[in-house]
């Protein structure tokens, strides 16, 4: 029980260090974006405040056209936003949960980005990719051949299945445009780790650049 409490006590400096990390990284945004509203609660499932920023820089310096999203939520406001604010650039997230699509379209409504990001409906559906089987978005026509200069992964949810974001390289990297960026969230994971790997065995035209975030991120330029 004393060394348990020891442990824990221990790990105080390293969680007072985090959180004043993503109140400035929180704030840092803030500025950036200039949305009308507060963004929803940045913890738990959501993307940290770190992440968010890193991409809404990204994203303001390099104003891609087409950026694409696995998953919806703050993040679609925020990169939504950065289209808004340099006069180019749409968003669009493929989003499994229904009711989840729905309180996201509603967040940009509220902020009044309806025309900068779409939402859309992607159910799960069983795919067979190098012998094994993973959940992943169906994403029919919506953006079959999409030239995407920004791609953005942070779903589905790494409990459906090992190596569950895996089908975003076979299935959306081929559509990357020259010189276009992915950022994927959660790397600090094993499974994100091995992801990361099969991805570049396979790409040879990407370079890793690793992200100091919260949950760990990485950046994947192609060349």
């Amino acid at each position: 029980m004393q060394y348990e409490v020891l442990h824990q006590l221990a790990q105080v400096p390293s969680h007072l260090n985090n959180t004043y990390r993503q109140i400035q990284a929180l704030q840092e945004l803030n500025k950036l974006t200039q949305l009308t509203w507060a963004l929803p609660p940045l913890r738990g499932w959501a993307a940290s405040p770190d992440f968010l920023l890193l991409i809404a820089e990204h994203a303001k310096q390099k104003q891609p056209n087409v950026i694409l999203e696995c998953s919806s939520g703050a993040s679609t406001v925020v990169l939504a936003q950065s289209a808004k604010l340099v006069g180019q650039g749409r968003v669009l997230s493929l989003e499994h949960d229904p009711v989840y699509a729905q309180k996201t379209r509603d967040e940009l409504k509220k902020q009044g980005l309806q025309d900068y990001a779409t939402v859309l409906n992607a159910p799960l559906k069983k795919y067979t990719l190098n012998e094994k089987q993973y959940l992943w978005y169906d994403f029919g026509t919506q953006i079959e051949n999409l030239p995407i200069d920004m791609l953005v992964i942070d779903g589905p949810p790494g409990s459906l299945n090992p190596l569950a974001r895996y089908p975003a390289g076979p299935l959306l990297l081929p559509m990357l445009t020259k010189n276009g960026s992915v950022f994927l969230d959660d790397s600090d994971r094993a499974d994100e780790q091995e992801i990361v790997r099969l991805w570049l065995d396979q790409f040879t035209n990407l370079k890793l650049h690793q992200k100091e975030c919260e949950k760990g991120a990485v950046k994947l330029q192609s060349s």
